[in-house]
């Protein structure tokens, strides 16, 4: 009885344990981007460690979320064009944590990560509408016969695997001729009708988001907002292993999320992406 007691205290607060997930996170995102601007992210670190070691009990400055946000901005200005997507929005949740050391209002902190995830996931969505070769299911066709999406389940279709592999090398003799031959190859489906279920994925996705935006927009903190947003990490994970942009949004519906066994739920989501993340197996 006095473990269920100890559990559901320490779940009681979401903002500090999305700030503990949050900072394992980073660390292993920051880890596997070390090699990037080593010389100007070495400094940071050891100075942040030693002012960290001696004055992180003598000071109200969130030494380490400012290392945090230091690093991220270095590989922002190192490689703007070439980080992923979710490193931008680290960037805004590390700004959103430090504020909150300051002002010290959790409403106003939540309010911060709910505005910054309704903006991601919607302009996700506008960016699917606005794409030519998304609406039309194109982009879905192409990458799901050359074997990138939907790894999982290719492994129940043994000749889906085999199709994909062909494709892929096709594609990559293409890749090799003239390109002023006009040589042109016709990509084999992995699947019947792959083109028109594409198409309908494609619309599926977007609406799937869109809900998901609304949802976390109108009602933050209700159960089947979080119900909707858990199902779109998942089945993205499931579709391809997103596991850094699907981790920052778990830590995102975390610290909205006030119904305990949802907050479980995106701790396992998030400590099992973080693991793959350390194994290498998905796109961190």
């Amino acid at each position: 009885m006095k473990y269920k007691l100890d559990v559901k205290s320490r779940w009681k607060d979401q903002i500090k344990v999305g700030q503990q997930l949050l900072i394992l996170f980073l660390g292993v995102y920051v880890f596997l981007l070390l090699k990037d601007a080593l010389f100007w992210k070495i400094p940071v670190i050891i100075i942040g460690l030693i002012l960290w070691f001696n004055y992180r009990n003598k000071t109200r400055h969130p030494i380490i979320w400012f290392s945090f946000l230091i690093l991220l901005s270095i590989d922002l200005i190192h490689s703007y064009f070439w980080v992923a997507n979710h490193h931008f929005v680290l960037f805004f949740m590390v700004l959103a944590v430090i504020f909150f050391y300051y002002h010290k209002e959790k409403e106003f902190f939540v309010k911060n990560i709910q505005l910054v995830l309704v903006i991601v996931v919607l302009a996700s969505v506008v960016q699917k509408v606005l794409s030519p070769q998304f609406v039309s299911g194109d982009f879905y066709y192409s990458v799901i016969n050359l074997g990138a999406l939907f790894k999982f389940f290719m492994k129940f279709i043994p000749e889906s695997i085999e199709i994909a592999k062909s494709n892929s090398d096709n594609l990559m003799n293409l890749s090799k001729t003239n390109p002023n031959l006009g040589e042109t190859i016709v990509l084999k489906d992995i699947i019947p009708n792959l083109r028109y279920r594409s198409q309908i994925f494609a619309w599926l996705t977007i609406f799937v988001e869109f809900i998901a935006a609304m949802a976390i927009l109108i009602k933050p903190k209700n159960t089947w907002s979080h119900l909707i947003f858990i199902a779109l990490i998942i089945g993205v994970l499931f579709t391809r292993l997103e596991t850094g942009f699907m981790s920052v949004l778990a830590i995102n519906g975390l610290f909205l999320c006030t119904n305990t066994k949802l907050k479980m739920l995106y701790m396992i989501i998030i400590l099992g992406c973080i693991a793959l993340i350390i194994m290498k197996l998905g796109y961190h």
